[in-house]
C-alpha cells in the first residue's frame, strides 16, 4: 500500500501529464527506422556493446542513441531499451514515444524506492514488447501483473566472430561480473581460497566495493581484470577452460553464452537462462542457488575434465538471430 501511494504521489502524475502531452504526436504506420536506447556510461560497458550489435544486425534503419539523462531522441517509428527503467524515465522525458512502437528488455528484478515494483509494472504495460531473458522471468512479471501478450522470451545474446574459440588445457577458470551482493561474492572469495593450485581470473568493475576486497586480492592465485573495456573480453575468455558464474539473481548471465562461445566449460548456478542452455553434465555443471564451495568445487573439477566443444550449444543465441527476432518484434 505504502509502495502504490508513493508511485502515485510522486510518479504517476507525470506519466498521466506525458499521456496527455502524447496526443499532440502523431502515430507511425509503419516501422522502418528505430532507435536502440543506452545511456553515454553505458558505451564501454556490457549494455553499450549489446545495442551497437543488435542495432548492427537489424535489417531496419536501426541507430543507437546514447544519453545518460535519456533525452533528446531521435525521430523514429520505433525504440528499443536495453534496461527497463530507461523505458519508464524516457515516457516522461520523450512523450511521444507512446505514439510509437516500443520494444524493452526487463534483465532482472531490481525494484528501488524510486523504481518500485508497482511503478515499474504500470510502466511496462505501456510497452508493445517486453523481452524476458529466461521463461522464469515471463512467468514472474505476469505474476506481478505484466499483460502476458506483451511478453516473449529471448536469450540475448553473443557474436560468434566477436568471441573466438580456443582450445582447452591450461586450467585456469574464471569469473566475469561487476560487483554485486546479489552476484554471491563470499562463493566466489571461498572457491578460490580452497582451490590455491589453480588460477583464478576475475573480470569485472567496483570489487574494491566488496567488504572482504582486500582478502580476495590478497590471494596469489588470483587475477583481477578490473574496469577492462569489453572488446578485451574474448582474449580474456581465451585464457580459461572453466567459467563459473555464482550468482543468485540474474536474467541472463549473458557470460555464460559468451564463455561457451568461446569454448570455456560451464559450471553455473541455477539461476536466468543457465537451466535453458546448460544440459547438467553434458556441456557443463549446474548447482542449486544455496551451494557452498564444498559442492561447486568438485563440478569445478569435473569441468576441467569434460571433453567436447561448447560453440555449437550456444551458435542459436547469436546477435544475427536475436536483431532478426527483434525485428520481427517492431514489424508485428
Amino acid at each position: 500500500m505504502k509502495e502504490q501511494l508513493y508511485f502515485t504521489i510522486v510518479h504517476k502524475w507525470k506519466y498521466l501529464f506525458a499521456i496527455l502531452k502524447s496526443h499532440f504526436y502523431s502515430r507511425s504506420k509503419t516501422v522502418k527506422k528505430v532507435v536502440y536506447i543506452a545511456r553515454e556510461k553505458d558505451k564501454d560497458w556490457i549494455f553499450g556493446a549489446k545495442v551497437r550489435r543488435l542495432s548492427r544486425y537489424s535489417a531496419l534503419d536501426a541507430t543507437v542513441h546514447y544519453h545518460n539523462k535519456l533525452r533528446n531522441f531521435p525521430k523514429a517509428d520505433g525504440y528499443f531499451f536495453i534496461y527497463q527503467n530507461y523505458f519508464c524515465r524516457s515516457i516522461r522525458s520523450n512523450p511521444s514515444i507512446l505514439k510509437k512502437r516500443n520494444v524493452v528488455m526487463f534483465t532482472h528484478p531490481n525494484w528501488s524506492r524510486k523504481y518500485s515494483k508497482t511503478h515499474v509494472v504500470w510502466c511496462l504495460n505501456k510497452a508493445d514488447v517486453i523481452i524476458c531473458l529466461n521463461s522464469n522471468i515471463k512467468a514472474y512479471l505476469i505474476a506481478c501483473g505484466v499483460k502476458a501478450d506483451l511478453l516473449q522470451v529471448l536469450h540475448i545474446g553473443t557474436s560468434s566472430s566477436f568471441f573466438h574459440p580456443h582450445e582447452r588445457g591450461q586450467g585456469d577458470i574464471g569469473f566475469c561480473s561487476a560487483f554485486h551482493v546479489r552476484k554471491n561474492p563470499d562463493l566466489i572469495l571461498n572457491i578460490i581460497k580452497h582451490m590455491p593450485d589453480k588460477t583464478f581470473h576475475l573480470i569485472g568493475r567496483h570489487w574494491e566495493r566488496y567488504e572482504r576486497f582486500e582478502e580476495l586480492n590478497a590471494l596469489s592465485n588470483l587475477i583481477h581484470h578490473d574496469a577492462m573495456p569489453y572488446e578485451s573480453y574474448p582474449d580474456l575468455y581465451s585464457q580459461l577452460d572453466v567459467f563459473v558464474s555464482t550468482s543468485l539473481l540474474e536474467g541472463g548471465p549473458v557470460p555464460i553464452l559468451e564463455a561457451m562461445m568461446s569454448n570455456c566449460v560451464p559450471v553455473a548456478s541455477k539461476t536466468g537462462f543457465a537451466e535453458d542452455v546448460i544440459e547438467d553434465g553434458t556441456n557443463g555443471y549446474l548447482f542449486d542457488l544455496e551451494a557452498s564451495h564444498e559442492t561447486v568445487i568438485p563440478l569445478i573439477e569435473k569441468a576441467l575434465k569434460l571433453k567436447g566443444d561448447m560453440r555449437p550449444y550456444v551458435m542459436p543465441y547469436t546477435w544475427q538471430n536475436c536483431s532478426k527476432t527483434i525485428d520481427s518484434y517492431f514489424l508485428s
